[in-house]
């Protein structure tokens, strides 16, 4: 009797379960391929192009990027830009990889833009 409850209890969350992702994922049918093929094996298919994936970017706050406190004086803004460029330096990272170089590019960039918002509401 308890294994015969015990099933009929997995069945209902089962049923349940399989309910709610069709009702959380837009309730529609899965479209499926035509040929039923998977994209590897579909020669019509593998020549397209897939979409690539996007980087969501969040705005940063200024004084988080620079790493000083709200209301911080123009000396101390300048000195923490100065110092994070030294740090994060396109040129300091010249010999490793291009990603790396790229990610001095994109910090540098960063602090660059963090600076001009202080020091231009000042």
């Amino acid at each position: 009797m308890a294994l015969l409850r015990l099933l009929l209890m997995a069945a209902v969350v089962f049923v349940i379960t399989r309910w709610l992702r069709r009702a959380l994922s837009g309730g529609g049918p899965v479209r499926r391929p035509q040929n039923k093929k998977p994209w590897w094996d579909d020669e019509k298919r593998r020549g397209e192009q897939k979409p690539k994936l996007q980087t969501l970017q969040f705005r940063q706050d200024p004084y988080d990027v620079l790493g000083v406190e709200k209301g911080a004086s123009r000396e101390v803004i300048d000195e923490a830009r100065k110092r994070l460029l030294e740090e994060n330096s396109p040129n300091a990272v010249a010999s490793l990889s291009e990603e790396i170089q790229e990610l001095a590019r994109r910090k540098t960039d960063e602090i660059e833009t963090a600076h001009a918002s202080l020091t231009k509401e000042q």
